[in-house]
């Protein structure tokens, strides 16, 4: 007889965490046992658990050097992007994405290097209270920043959008003052929405050989069916995940559009204005940015919809074994901006070599000046 399961609270909740890149081990969460191990495992699940026994051991390494970089590079970013020559409507929204992407990775370290580097510690340290307390900082911290970065990510390419689908209303449309509400306005409703999220944790007490510290659901959380846990999953999931990678890919292709209609006038026009140059220039690497975000998350969100959708196996089976896999995707998209910009954008690459570049150096890395417009060039 073919067996059933339904995805249970315990599930929502590791896999909603998964979905804001926080990270819980089996041991940080109380789970409910797997199913018979027995049984044949669906969806390919005894090839899948294979691979991440292997990729395990080296996952805290690597998404500690990747953290690293990040940190390193968004305040390169910040720092160039807020250079009196640099101050844009547009710049100015990414380098509000590079504080959100900054203050993810800041946090995964200790996290990281707690639960995956230094996992052979004692029992009596590894759930301490202080350890507990951080945990739950860290889950909340993560999501709203993450979120945060999500939807400043959406902002920018529907700003881009209407900067190069509407070129005569940009400069009335695009400006500096509302990039700055833009970015405020994300940070503020980012925090408050998240609102549910602190409810539905709190830190438990648990006696076994010592005195633990778990991080577990609250009272309120379970209240009424567990519907807060299962409101937090759907909206999450869905608000966070699936309806921001559905909108980045529609104004994708309107992008990719815009950027195929100007190669058909290039092809027409010979003397082509120096601006629209430099426009495409500046549309092109903010559609990898974007292109970049939706490889790195659209998967996350499908698989988190699969989750919800076809229960406990596929939950078990392929969610839980590309959880590390899902948080290195979301970590390199928060961390490897600083190399689109320094391969895609001159002026980037100019104010870049004039801050941290010796004069001598600079000579050989002179980068030509290029016009710029108003509201449509950015780094």
């Amino acid at each position: 007889m073919e067996m059933t399961y339904q995805i249970n609270t315990s599930d929502l909740i590791y896999l909603l965490a998964y979905l804001n890149n926080t990270v819980y081990s089996n041991e940080t969460l109380s789970w409910p046992s797997q199913p018979d191990e027995e049984t044949v495992k669906p969806y390919y699940g005894d090839h899948l658990e294979t691979f991440k026994a292997r990729y395990i051991p080296i996952h805290g390494y690597l998404s500690l050097i990747i953290c690293i970089f990040g940190i390193m590079t968004n305040i390169l970013n910040i720092i160039v992007l807020t250079r009196n020559n640099m101050v844009s409507p547009t710049n100015a929204i990414l380098t509000g994405l590079a504080v959100a992407d900054m203050f993810v990775m800041a946090s995964y370290v200790p996290f990281t290097i707690h639960t995956h580097i230094h996992s052979y510690q004692q029992q009596e340290d590894k759930y301490s209270y202080a350890w507990a307390v951080f945990t739950l900082f860290h889950a909340h911290f993560t999501v709203v920043c993450h979120t945060i970065s999500i939807w400043l990510t959406v902002t920018l390419a529907i700003w881009r959008f209407l900067a190069v689908s509407f070129p005569a209303n940009s400069k009335k449309w695009c400006t500096m003052v509302r990039a700055e509400c833009a970015i405020i306005s994300t940070y503020v409703t980012c925090a408050l929405f998240c609102i549910p999220m602190y409810l539905t944790f709190t830190i438990s007490e648990e006696q076994k050989d010592t005195l633990q510290y778990k991080v577990n659901f609250s009272a309120i959380a379970t209240r009424n069916n567990h519907f807060l846990e299962k409101t937090n999953f759907w909206v999450f999931s869905v608000l966070t995940k699936l309806v921001p990678c559905v909108l980045l890919t529609g104004l994708s292709v309107g992008l990719i559009r815009v950027l195929y209609e100007a190669d058909v006038r290039k092809k027409r026009l010979k003397n082509r204005a120096s601006s629209d140059k430099s426009s495409d220039r500046t549309t092109r690497m903010l559609l990898a940015v974007l292109l970049l975000f939706l490889i790195t998350e659209f998967p996350s969100g499908i698989l988190a919809l699969l989750s919800g959708i076809l229960g406990k196996p596929f939950f078990f089976n392929v969610y839980l074994n590309f959880g590390e896999v899902m948080d290195m995707l979301a970590l390199i998209n928060s961390g490897v901006n600083f190399v689109l910009y320094c391969s895609m954008s001159r002026l980037f690459r100019k104010t870049f070599a004039e801050l941290f570049t010796p004069k001598i150096v600079s000579k050989w890395m002179s980068v030509p000046n290029e016009p710029t417009t108003f509201a449509t060039t950015c780094v």
